[in-house]
């Protein structure tokens, strides 16, 4: 209802624009233009003393009236190490002339909140001298968005590189032992091992980078089948076991079955396993237990580490989030939880965890036995 209003006044200040433009002369005609305009205009001079502000611009800074601007300089909204951004559009329109001139900084509202903008600025002349006409829009989430994507690219270049160095260092080895030896060692066997580990975690890599584009697009399609749980746990934890280190215990029905995309429950299952071989390393033990009740398939991986903190349990399963705060040697994209709980959403299911700091970790799902696919 809000939104409805807040258009029927919007179309009738436009309506009052259009009539004021029509009948105006041109200079009543820019006044009415920069008033109406949606952009966050003002007016400045040589020192950057502000003379003319419009409403947009009083509502970006959180003011009240145009009264607490105009007058003052923008410097006075500018955190101090960006004064020289200021300075430079200074020198570029008043020293050189530049007619047109453009910048990305940022301003701090009344509030103190900081804000990243696109400023663009012409100069042209007036009775006063020559004036600065600038319009200023509010860049903040094209900029955060450009952040997150830089830190990603740093995370994957860096995920990336560990495992093909090692890989790399691996091959090398074992290519000169082969040089020497005719049989086949235990070292040699070891760095195989090795080997295999890393191109194992180069896959998961790329998966999750695979299913995170895919979800973005609205590709993420299942095949589902009817398969037994027990089996699919055993399959997709057999690298862990492997180890010799963890033990993984099944404690559902071994006749259970589950009607779902087996290669993508494998893909959650494996994540979950991973996440508590990482989160709780020294959680030796990890409980995969399943249950079915009203239509309803619930899924649990469990361990017995030091559990997560509550402030971060809510941001679990949003894209990007790493637990660096409590991990910081802890690797990863921060894809893998996100892609799980996709997964198990166009299955129709739910996604949740219980946590207690001491005691461990429990991550669970639900499938329910029969639902359309959701999009």
């Amino acid at each position: 209802m809000e939104t409805i209003e807040s258009l029927k006044k919007e179309i009738a200040g436009l309506k009052l624009a259009g009539d004021e433009l029509n009948t105006a002369k041109p200079q009543d005609r820019f006044h009415t233009i920069f008033e109406y305009s949606r952009l966050a205009n003002k007016v400045i001079s040589s020192d950057l003393k502000i003379i003319l502000v419009n409403t947009a611009l009083v509502q970006l800074l959180g003011y009240n009236t145009k009264a607490d601007i105009i007058g003052t300089r923008i410097l006075d909204y500018s955190p101090e190490n960006h004064h020289t951004h200021w300075k430079l559009l200074q020198e570029h329109l008043w020293q050189k002339a530049t007619p047109f001139f453009s910048l990305e900084t940022s301003l701090i509202k009344k509030d103190g909140t900081i804000i990243w903008c696109k400023v663009t600025s012409i100069l042209f002349p007036d009775r006063e001298g020559q004036l600065g006409y600038t319009v200023i829009e509010d860049i903040t989430e094209q900029r955060l968005l450009k952040l997150h994507k830089e830190d990603f690219i740093s995370v994957v270049s860096h995920e990336l590189k560990t495992p093909i160095t090692s890989l790399k260092a691996n091959l090398q080895m074992m290519g000169r032992v082969l040089e020497r030896e005719t049989i086949v060692t235990e070292h040699l066997v070891k760095m195989t091992q090795n080997a295999e580990k890393h191109v194992t975690k180069l896959n998961y890599l790329v998966n999750d980078l695979l299913s995170s584009t895919k979800i973005e697009q609205g590709q993420l399609t299942l095949n589902r089948t009817t398969f037994i749980l027990e089996e699919l746990v055993d399959d997709c934890c057999s690298h862990i076991r492997l180890d010799g280190k963890y033990h993984i215990n099944y404690r559902g029905d071994p006749s259970f079955t589950i009607f779902a995309d087996r290669h993508k429950i494998d893909q959650v299952l494996v994540n979950l396993v991973n996440n508590a071989v990482k989160y709780a390393a020294n959680s030796f033990e990890i409980m995969v237990d399943a249950e079915h009740k009203d239509g309803l398939t619930k899924v649990s991986v469990s361990d017995f580490g030091n559990g997560i903190a509550p402030e971060n349990l809510a941001n679990l399963f949003d894209r990007y989030f790493r637990l660096e705060k409590d991990n910081n040697n802890i690797s990863g994209l921060g894809l893998g939880l996100y892609i799980c709980a996709e997964i198990i959403r166009i299955h129709g299911g739910n996604m949740g965890v219980e946590s207690e700091l001491g005691k461990g970790t429990t991550f669970w799902f639900t499938i329910p036995d029969s639902k359309p696919l959701i999009n």
